[in-house]
């Protein structure tokens, strides 16, 4: 690149051009002026003749009045009048030409005015003179020698005048030579000094220019140094216009070597040529009208592309300076930038969509567990000193539990499962559960609860989840006493058949009478119908009911038919069958033995359990989804605490070691840029501390503890103490009571609070921010929604900032969720969301009121 085509003048050339510019036009202008002021005087000197001679020529005429022969003259009449009337012309001639030639010197007009008065009067006296002076007579003698007389005293009045004048002009010719001969000195010497000092210019501005292009030349190896090393592309573009003058291209002038780094292109085989011939994908675009955009309006131009080039997919931050003749491009590699923002945006979206569906998924368990019948329980396990399981802690009970036991489930969280149940460890329950727990393998049995002097039946199942079981529980008791009914029915299966079959069909229950020694069954209809087929459609027997059992379920049937034939105590079990129409049903099975006529019998009863199986089955899965999004979770957890904060960490090191080595070279831009890069590391680790604060937010109640309000408030308002006294903020609180909770989060709930009021200020008041404090009733609480108590502490937060639009007062509890630009307020979106996470996980409710320009409520309830 020829870097003299686009270099600049330095504020010394310019100056030096002035410098020397300004001295020629002096030396031109003085010159001028000593020659026209030469002119002037030579001129002045010229007028001061003119003046004299005029002076002269007043003398010769007024002299003429004196010489007797002249009055005698005319004296003489006839022709002798018109000698009188030219002389008299003659007069008044030397006195006209002498005011033009004296008309800038009032003195000397004010005795030619003077001059002409006498010489009126020596023209009158001549006159007279004449008139007598033909008579010959004493007393015209007389009168003549009287006339006389006045001529010659009108004669002295004009010599003095003349001789005043002619003092007056030889005083200024006097003073117009010496002028003159000033001018005519100082010329040459003032030639002479603006000629050298315009020389010692010359020399100088040659010196500058010099050593300015040695300099120059430094500069463009040093350069041409910059930008071989650099890693952004730079390059610089002429125009090149069509016939109407406008810009249709641009010719490559000069490309450094980061084309071949990234584009795989020479730039010595780019120079010359144009910019949509070596980057035809330009042709049309956006960055193409910035470069037009800048070459025009001469301004800073800067935008982000992607390029596309060679199987390389890259992203640049460009930047467009007008230069000279041209325009200067230049691109840094924003690629690990952009990857960057794409990791973090799938990584917002993927913990948005888990959020989601962990919400999902709570909200879809919420509702089963409200509208299934059966009892659902989580328990952890407790292990003593050797890791032996001694009891389990309740986790959670859903409502079910209330009918049955009247216990209420919150209450019942927490707690030990030994206390709740007295008799676990005597009815066999507790073995069953640490079975599930130590083997990973479902535990089901049955259980008796005796309520207001009845027998209560529930059917079990234990799924190991974690380390805890998950307990489904079901009421039997009508099962029990149907199965009950029904064995007595089949003593009576003759008498009563057609009333057994309408129970059994309702009940989806079918019965059987098997004579074990022959294999002889006797099936009822409606286990025909549950198998598909019509009455006695098929010869009933153990060996043909078999062909219709799960071949995977089949083993285990045969196994249980065994040990049954074995102790004569059959055992309730669980198997599937596929009935004639290809369908997959659930049957479970009971009975009991008898002997009748020396035969061993056993009367049992099938029901099909398909319905509860299957919802069984999708609330186990609920829970393998609940379990893993769990693990998702702790797998975020790990990734934040550590795989994101380790690099961030390094990043910070870094970054304070360029500080302190290196800020002392940075430009004024350059520690603009590093500013910002510092901003933006602190605010991804606040980032990533405010979802670890979020997602360690559990429901657990085993730190709660007896909580003073009003301590925790103390602590906050101490820690804010610095940004409480800059804003001269005032806070005014009631008296806050005292709750069941953990203290850190609730320090963490106020502390929040109180520090949006702080930063959402309004600019033209001071920070005023109360405290509100009530006890209300749960049916006061304005939205709908589980409460566990009967009233609730209605704590209130208000200020005076800048307010919100109320259609946010949900948006703004969401995650990531902000009303304002994060170069207007600071902050990562989800303070919010952590203070509604803490209310919720005290069983509590939280919203918000605001008015744009009038403050903003956030309103508390916590249960008493």
């Amino acid at each position: 690149m020829d870097f003299k085509r686009v270099y600049t003048s330095s504020k010394a050339y310019i100056v030096l051009l002035i410098v020397a510019l300004v001295l020629l036009v002096t030396t031109a202008s003085m010159t001028y002026l000593q020659i026209i002021n030469m002119q002037k005087s030579s001129e002045s000197i010229k007028h001061t003749l003119q003046v004299y001679n005029g002076i002269s020529n007043l003398t010769t005429h007024y002299s003429q009045a004196e010489s007797e022969e002249f009055r005698n003259k005319l004296l003489k009449t006839g022709g002798a009048s018109q000698d009188f009337i030219a002389y008299r012309q003659e007069g008044l001639a030397i006195i006209d030409s002498l005011k033009v030639l004296t008309q800038d010197n009032p003195l000397q007009i004010d005795r030619l005015n003077s001059l002409s008065v006498l010489l009126e009067r020596l023209y009158k006296q001549l006159q007279l003179l004449e008139a007598v002076n033909f008579k010959n007579t004493q007393e015209a003698q007389s009168y003549t020698q009287s006339q006389k007389m006045k001529v010659s005293g009108t004669l002295y009045h004009i010599r003095s005048i003349k001789s005043d004048m002619l003092v007056t002009a030889q005083q200024l010719m006097h003073e117009r030579k010496s002028k003159y001969d000033s001018y005519k000195s100082l010329a040459p010497l003032t030639l002479l000094a603006l000629t050298f000092v315009a020389l010692l210019v010359f020399i100088l501005s040659f010196i500058r220019i010099y050593k300015n292009k040695l300099r120059f030349r430094e500069s463009e190896a040093f350069l041409k140094n910059i930008l071989a090393t650099t890693d952004n592309v730079v390059n610089y573009y002429e125009p090149i216009f069509d016939a109407d003058n406008k810009i249709i291209d641009f010719k490559i002038i000069y490309a450094n070597d980061c084309n071949r780094d990234y584009f795989g292109l020479e730039p010595d085989e780019m120079m010359g040529k144009t910019v949509l011939e070596i980057f035809p994908f330009l042709k049309g675009s956006e960055a193409f009208s910035k470069f037009k955009i800048s070459y025009n309006s001469q301004e800073k131009v800067s935008f982000d592309i992607e390029v596309n080039m060679n199987d390389s997919h890259m992203w640049f931050q460009s930047f467009v300076t007008p230069l000279s003749d041209g325009i200067l491009i230049t691109a840094r590699n924003s690629t690990a930038e952009e990857e960057t923002k794409q990791v973090q945006l799938a990584f917002k979206k993927r913990l948005e969509n888990q959020n989601l569906k962990l919400l999902d998924n709570r909200a879809f368990l919420s509702n089963i567990f409200k509208s299934i019948s059966h009892v659902v329980m989580n328990f952890k396990c407790i292990r003593d000193a050797e890791g032996k399981i001694i009891d389990f802690k309740i986790l959670f009970v859903n409502d079910r539990i209330n009918p049955i036991t009247g216990d209420i489930p919150e209450e019942l969280k927490n707690k030990k499962l030994s206390q709740v149940f007295t008799n676990i460890f005597e009815n066999g329950v507790f073995n069953h559960l640490v079975n599930a727990v130590e083997l990973n393998k479902p535990e089901e049995y049955e259980v008796s609860h005796e309520k207001n002097g009845q027998i209560f039946w529930f059917h079990a199942t234990a799924i190991k989840f974690g380390d805890g079981v998950t307990v489904t529980t079901r009421d039997i008791t009508e099962e029990k006493e149907r199965a009950n009914q029904l064995l007595k029915v089949n003593e009576q299966l003759i008498i009563r058949n057609s009333i057994l079959s309408d129970a059994e069909s309702i009940a989806k229950i079918g019965s059987f009478l098997w004579y074990v020694d022959s294999d002889v069954s006797d099936f009822s209809e409606n286990l025909f119908h549950l198998l598909g087929y019509q009455t006695n459609e098929f010869k009933s027997s153990f060996k043909t009911f078999k062909k219709f059992i799960h071949p995977e379920d089949l083993n285990m049937v045969e196994k249980k038919y065994a040990q049954a034939l074995k102790s004569l105590k059959p055992n309730e079990y669980t198997y599937r069958v596929i009935t004639k129409q290809g369908d997959v049903k659930y049957f479970k099975t009971n009975g009991q033995f008898i002997n009748k006529e020396n035969k061993t019998v056993m009367i049992g009863v099938v029901q099909d359990v398909t319905h509860s199986i299957v919802a069984e089955e999708n609330l186990r899965k609920s829970n393998l989804e609940l379990l893993q999004s769990n693990a998702e979770l702790e797998s975020f957890n790990r990734v934040a605490s550590h795989d994101l904060q380790e690099p961030l960490r390094k990043i910070q090191l870094f970054i304070s070691r360029i500080e302190d080595m290196e800020s002392g070279r940075f430009s004024n831009k350059g520690k603009t840029y590093f500013e910002k890069v510092k901003t933006g590391g602190r605010r991804m680790q606040s980032l990533i501390q405010n979802l670890l604060a979020y997602s360690r937010i559990d429901s657990s109640k085993t730190d709660f503890e007896n909580i003073d309000l009003n301590h925790v408030l103390e602590k906050v308002t101490e820690d804010l103490n610095t940004n409480i006294k800059d804003t001269n903020a005032q806070i005014n609180t009631d008296k806050l009571p005292e709750i069941k909770g953990i203290f850190f989060q609730m320090e963490q709930l106020f502390s929040n609070l109180i520090s949006n009021a702080l930063k959402y200020k309004n600019t033209v008041e001071i920070p005023v921010i109360q405290i509100k404090y009530e006890k209300v009733l749960a049916t006061n609480i304005p939205k709908l929604f589980v409460t566990i108590g009967k009233e609730y502490h209605k704590i209130s937060i208000i200020d005076n900032g800048i307010g919100f639009d109320e259609v946010y007062a949900e948006k703004i509890f969401e995650v990531f969720q902000r009303l304002h630009q994060k170069s207007e307020y600071s902050g990562t979106g989800i303070g919010l969301a952590i203070c509604k996470k803490i209310v919720e996980n005290h069983s509590g409710y939280m919203h918000a009121k605001g008015k744009l320009g009038e403050g903003a409520q956030f309103i508390i309830y916590l249960p008493v």
